[in-house]
C-alpha cells in the first residue's frame, strides 16, 4: 500500500495533503539532482531518497530543519554547499522568510565553514532579508573570500527539473583545462564565445560563475548525440 494512503504525512506538526507532500518531495528531489549535476557528492540518505516512499519514511512527522542538505564537491571536499528550506513562522502574517531566519542561515554556514548555499523559499525574500544577504556577501568580499555565494530559488522553480525535459538539450560544464582546449582548438578568445545570462534557468540550475563555459549537446538525426 502507498505509505501516504496508509499513514498520511505530517510535517512541522501539521498534516499535509497529498499535493503538498508531493510538491515537497519533488522540490527536494530536484535539489538533490541539481547538486549532483554540479559535481557534489550527497550523503547516502540523500542519494537514495529520490522515491516518494523513502522520502515519506525519512521525513514524516519531522520538522522543516531536517530538510537541510550539506554536500561536498567531488573534486575537492573542502568545497561545501548547504541547502536550506526555511519557512515563515506559523503565526506570521506573510509567507515570506524573516530576517532572523536569514541570519540563522548565515550563522550555520559559518559554523560548518561553508562558503556556498542555496535557499529554497515559497515567496521572494523580503527587502531587509535580501539586504542582510547582500551585506554579508560584501563583508566576505572585503575578507578576500570571493567564493562566498548564496543563491535563492522559489519552490515553483524546482517542482520540475528543467534539465530532464526531453526538449532541453544536454548541458555539460567544462573544466578549466577543457575550456582552454576549446579556445586553443578553434583559435578563439573568451570574448568570441556566445553569452548566457546569469538569470537564465540553465545558468541558475548549474550555478554558473562568471567565465564558466558550458557545452550544449544536441541530438542529430544522422549522427545521434
Amino acid at each position: 500500500m502507498d505509505p501516504f494512503e496508509e499513514h498520511g504525512f505530517s510535517f512541522d506538526n501539521h498534516p499535509l495533503s497529498f499535493e503538498q507532500f508531493y510538491d515537497m518531495f519533488a522540490i527536494r528531489r530536484t535539489v538533490c539532482q541539481m547538486l549532483q549535476d554540479r559535481g557534489y557528492i550527497l550523503s547516502a540518505e540523500d542519494s537514495t531518497e529520490l522515491t516518494q516512499q523513502s522520502f515519506h519514511g525519512r521525513f514524516n512527522e519531522k520538522e522543516h530543519k531536517t530538510l537541510t542538505i550539506l554536500a561536498e564537491m567531488a573534486v575537492d571536499d573542502e568545497q561545501k554547499i548547504m541547502v536550506f528550506f526555511p519557512v515563515a513562522a506559523a503565526d506570521a502574517k506573510t509567507k515570506k522568510v524573516s530576517v532572523d531566519a536569514v541570519k540563522e542561515i548565515i550563522k550555520l554556514m559559518k559554523k560548518e565553514s561553508v562558503n556556498r548555499a542555496i535557499i529554497v523559499v515559497e515567496k521572494p525574500l523580503l527587502g531587509h532579508s535580501q539586504l542582510v544577504l547582500e551585506q554579508e556577501t560584501e563583508q566576505q568580499q572585503l575578507k578576500d573570500n570571493p567564493s562566498w555565494r548564496v543563491e535563492t530559488f522559489l519552490n515553483g522553480e524546482l517542482k520540475v527539473n528543467i534539465t530532464r525535459h526531453e526538449l532541453v538539450p544536454r548541458h555539460e560544464v567544462l573544466s578549466e583545462d577543457e575550456k582552454k582546449g576549446l579556445l586553443r582548438r578553434y583559435h578563439l578568445q573568451e570574448k568570441h564565445l556566445p553569452r548566457i545570462q546569469k538569470s537564465d534557468p540553465i545558468a541558475r540550475y548549474y550555478g554558473l560563475d562568471r567565465k564558466t563555459v558550458i557545452k550544449i549537446v544536441r541530438p542529430s538525426e544522422t549522427a545521434g548525440w
